[in-house]
């Protein structure tokens, strides 16, 4: 049984983001590498959905995920809706954890 995946809108801001400082200092192929590593570890919450460490202290029900070297995917299960919510995805140290409780 798989769960459907859903983006809070502001994570299409972290993607191009993180494409934009990789760029700038490693170049676009590397960007592109970074970004299809972040989309594999999205695609595998599909069919495992609890992944990660679940960090509760941050936010009800929120789990982080790393995502290739330096990428963090925060997002929550809904089992009921069988959904997984992707509140925000970092990069290389930027403090998602303040970030997270603003896109509940």
């Amino acid at each position: 049984m798989t769960y459907r995946i859903r983006f809070h809108p502001a994570v299409q801001h972290d993607l191009k983001s993180i494409a934009d400082m990789i760029t700038a200092y490693a170049g676009p192929r590397a960007a592109e590498r970074r970004l299809t590593e972040i989309e594999a570890v999205v695609l595998s919450l599909v069919d495992t959905p609890h992944q990660g460490s679940l960090r509760t202290e941050i936010a009800p029900g929120l789990r982080a995920i790393p995502a290739g070297r330096k990428a963090v995917i925060a997002f929550t299960v809904d089992d009921a809706e069988r959904a997984v919510f992707i509140h925000l995805i970092a990069y290389a140290g930027s403090d998602w954890i303040r970030r997270v409780p603003s896109r509940g």
